[in-house]
């Protein structure tokens, strides 16, 4: 037998559906037995406990049939016994049941995890942190109340802290520029030092040169007039070189010299014109050598010369030093050359060097030169020292 509304196989006996719950019809009673009365069983299902119904006597009425009576055992619980028992009857009554049917209840759902849960704060750590808020509170009011200054003192320490913090910041200065200029200061005089001790080195020693330039007595230098162009000539006790051709300078060679590390010095002086100067490592007769120029403005040039139109010639050096005496004032000019160091001193002050390997070795010469109006510039007191 199965359910009418879910197909589930049912028990004899059954009155729901253990799945659905739906009614289950009950089948037709048997045919009465001719012998007269028969203690039939219906069943009561109307309490809390069953009991079996007996037929009740016949009714004396004829025509009438009897009714049968029912009880569960109960003066309320009532009901006709042929009462007509049908699965759409909504009073009908329940089937009697000898035995429960064993009822299969459906699989209960998978069970849920339940959401895991953050340990909340013990009791004993809740009020910690309560009585260290009420430590806090308290003492940030102390502090407050005793640290509350009354207007004049508030003005008073604004004004000394204001102070303390200006006084702080000028000495703070102070030492940074002391302790800057006393570097710069321990810089330059070491500078100034090394300096010296290059030209005391360069120049100690005994010359192998000592000329004094009143005349043509060593090196073989250049002597001659030109009308136009000037010339080289010792006069005054002096090696006067001029240059009448204004925009060109004028080269006088000492023929027999040929020096490579050496220091050179010589006092000079211009008494007209703009600049004077030295060549060294020279090569005359292919006009290839150095030309160190120093002017009446204080300046001066270092240039190389590869032939004698200059147009090649290339600027090593150019500046002015306050070293330099202007014009009719006597300049003491020491070139060391060493290598391919290139370092000028003028009135035994440190005034540049530089690095060049152009020449390594050649003639000495002096120059005189000027742009605009005839030069004359005069030599003497000729030192050299080999290197």
């Amino acid at each position: 037998m199965q359910c009418i509304s879910c197909g589930t196989a049912l028990q004899p006996g059954m009155s729901n559906c253990p799945r659905c719950g739906a009614p289950i019809p009950s089948s037709a009673p048997p045919p009465s037995s001719p012998g007269g009365n028969t203690d039939s069983t219906i069943p009561a299902d109307f309490g809390p406990f069953r009991e079996t119904a007996s037929a009740a006597p016949a009714s004396p009425l004829g025509g009438i049939p009897p009714q049968n009576i029912y009880t569960t055992g109960t003066a309320q619980d009532t009901i006709p016994a042929n009462r007509s028992i049908s699965p759409y009857d909504p009073y009908a009554g329940q089937p009697y049941i000898a035995n429960p049917p064993s009822y299969v209840p459906p699989a209960p759902p998978a069970p849920q995890p339940l959401p895991k849960q953050r340990r909340g704060l013990s009791k004993g750590m809740l009020i910690l942190l309560v009585i260290l808020v009420l430590l806090v509170i308290v003492g940030s009011s102390i502090v407050y109340y005793f640290s509350i200054p009354y207007p004049a003192q508030i003005r008073a320490q604004a004004t000394a802290t204001a102070q303390a913090r200006t006084n702080a910041v000028a000495t703070a200065t102070a030492h940074v520029i002391q302790h800057e200029n006393a570097t710069a200061t321990a810089q330059a005089q070491a500078t100034l030092t090394a300096q010296q001790n290059i030209y005391d080195k360069a120049t100690s020693g005994i010359p192998v040169v000592t000329d004094s330039l009143a005349n043509n007595s060593q090196l073989n230098w250049n002597q001659y007039d030109s009308a136009n162009n000037g010339g080289c000539n010792f006069t005054g006790g002096m090696y006067h070189v001029k240059e009448l051709d204004t925009g060109y300078f004028q080269p006088c060679f000492a023929q027999s010299s040929n020096f490579s590390n050496f220091t050179l010095q010589v006092q000079m002086t211009i008494f007209s014109g703009e600049y004077g100067g030295l060549i060294f490592r020279a090569d005359s007769q292919n006009s290839k050598f150095y030309l160190l120029q120093i002017g009446t403005a204080s300046s001066y040039e270092l240039f190389t010369y590869f032939n004698n139109s200059g147009n090649n010639s290339k600027t090593l050096l150019t500046s002015y030093s306050s070293a330099i005496k202007g014009l009719n004032q006597p300049n003491l000019l020491t070139l060391i050359a060493r290598g391919n160091q290139l370092t000028l001193f003028v009135n035994k002050h440190y005034v540049d060097t530089v690095s060049n390997g152009t020449y390594k070795t050649g003639q000495i010469g002096f120059i005189a030169y000027d742009n605009t109006i005839p030069s004359d510039v005069a030599y003497n007191n000729l030192q050299i020292w080999r290197l």
